[in-house]
């Protein structure tokens, strides 16, 4: 039977995955960063990215000092290692690897002049674990960056694209509860996701439940929340707008300066029965930005 796949991505690297796969570790910024993805037992996929400094790169010899490193270190271990690269017969800035010791590793190295970045993808698993049949298709799947400009994002199940300008900030990742804040100038976007709906709601309505979970995170801003349905699903809007001496005196300061300070916030939270999790976006933004909306709709809650 063949595996379902899931998407899996950082900083606007996805590729498809095995759905019982999961984002293990993530590191750095959209130049230069990594994440990996754990199988069940021993196989993991570690993607590796750097800027490519505005120059296509000979990946043959990118590829052929990768290899070496590996090959240094699996050396120091006094195990024996194997490996070749070669250009991929069809796309002119894509190379293949493979390598062998203890373990065996299986990659792709890729360049792409528009998002000006080298990709390093490699799979590794147990030398009895036939990964011959899924490591095609998830090296593959890579997708390096959206015609519209947006970065997407993907893990635990939740796919979504944020706008250009927005940088990630913090994150909490766990599989029960996700978190990512980002942010462009003084302005906030935060994705949230959490598991085990139906048992969080069982005693509350959503409005209640948004309260008390994420109610006290939203400090400076008096704001109503309505019933507001997405995408078919039962769910609230919430839109206000900031209050108190402080934030005034932060919006006059704000006001000389390039980045004027968010007056408004807005967001949406709703219930996804069929993935049983809860699903929240919300933005502080200027008048006429519909942020919050914009990424409501880019996020894939469930599978149809």
């Amino acid at each position: 039977m063949a595996k379902k796949l899931a998407a899996v991505g950082w900083q606007g690297i996805t590729l498809k995955v095995p759905e019982d796969w999961s984002l293990v570790g993530v590191d750095g910024d959209a130049k230069k960063g990594y994440f990996r993805v754990d199988g069940p037992v021993a196989s993991a996929l570690e993607v590796r990215w750097s800027s490519a400094l505005g120059k296509k790169p000979d990946l043959l010899v990118k590829g052929r000092e990768y290899l070496s490193g590996l090959e240094k270190t699996h050396r120091k271990k006094r195990l024996k290692f194997s490996s070749k690269v070669k250009l991929d017969d069809v796309d002119s800035n894509s190379a293949n690897f493979v390598w062998r010791s203890d373990t065996l590793g299986q990659g792709r190295l890729i360049y792409c002049s528009q998002c000006d970045r080298v990709i390093i993808a490699q799979i590794v698993s147990a030398r009895d674990d036939d990964m011959s049949g899924i490591a095609p298709v998830m090296l593959g799947s890579i997708v390096d960056h959206r015609e519209d400009g947006w970065t997407n994002w993907a893990l635990f199940g939740l796919e979504f694209a944020v706008p250009p300008g927005y940088v990630i900030k913090k994150q909490t990742l766990a599989s029960g509860y996700l978190l990512l804040t980002f942010q462009r100038g003084k302005s906030a976007l935060i994705i949230e996701r959490w598991g085990l709906a139906a048992t969080l709601l069982s005693t509350d309505t959503i409005e209640q439940w948004y309260k008390k979970d994420a109610g006290p995170d939203i400090k400076g801003y008096h704001y109503d929340l309505t019933e507001h349905a997405v995408a078919g699903h039962e769910g609230i809007e919430l839109q206000g707008r900031r209050s108190g001496i402080k934030q005034a005196a932060k919006a006059v300061a704000s006001s000389f300066t390039l980045h004027p300070f968010p007056g408004l916030i807005s967001g949406y939270a709703w219930y996804c029965e069929p993935s049983n999790r809860l699903f929240g976006v919300r933005a502080t933004h200027v008048d006429g930005d519909d942020v919050a909306e914009r990424v409501r709709d880019t996020i894939k809650c469930h599978k149809d």
